[in-house]
């Protein structure tokens, strides 16, 4: 068993690089320290014989993304593209005619393969996988038709503003 002096000498030697992989991860410096201080006190209740630096690093990197897949949609986007929460706290959007843009462009402008797995994904709130089944494709086909969908939603919702 991996005894308390030993976690703490790495914690001495591993905790800068270990904050480091979080912050990337989670772009949230507080929320990162909770998670390297949460997989050391997971080794401290443990009872893993010989810990690694790689073992560290991937406890981290687990951690990071079970925090952020259970995160809303809306912070998963903040933490994603490091927006600061002040841009996102009106409430009011989507209004009506975004929502009633977005979906003329989704008709208007994506393949029927495309549409069908964007409906699928944020009307019906099905997961990739449930997708993936229900129209016979992969996952990763129906993750490359959302981010094409996006791409095309993304550059023509600002053009057609104008």
């Amino acid at each position: 068993m991996t005894s308390e002096n030993n976690i703490e000498q790495l914690f001495r030697d591993n905790y800068r690089a270990m904050l480091i992989l979080a912050c990337r991860f989670t772009h949230d410096e507080d929320v990162a320290r909770d998670i390297v201080h949460d997989v050391f006190a997971s080794l401290l209740s443990g009872s893993k014989e010989h810990v690694t630096v790689a073992y560290l690093m991937s406890g981290v990197r687990f951690a990071c993304l079970n925090h952020i897949r259970d995160l809303s949609t809306r912070d998963r986007l903040n933490s994603l593209y490091a927006i600061d929460n002040v841009d996102l706290e009106d409430e009011d959007w989507p209004d009506e005619d975004d929502v009633e843009r977005l979906r003329m462009l989704v008709d208007r402008l994506l393949s029927d393969q495309c549409r069908r797995v964007v409906k699928l994904r944020f009307e019906s709130r099905l997961s990739y996988r449930e997708i993936a089944e229900e129209l016979s494709i992969s996952e990763v086909a129906v993750y490359k038709h959302l981010r094409h969908a996006m791409n095309v939603l993304r550059q023509n919702f600002h053009r057609n503003e104008r």
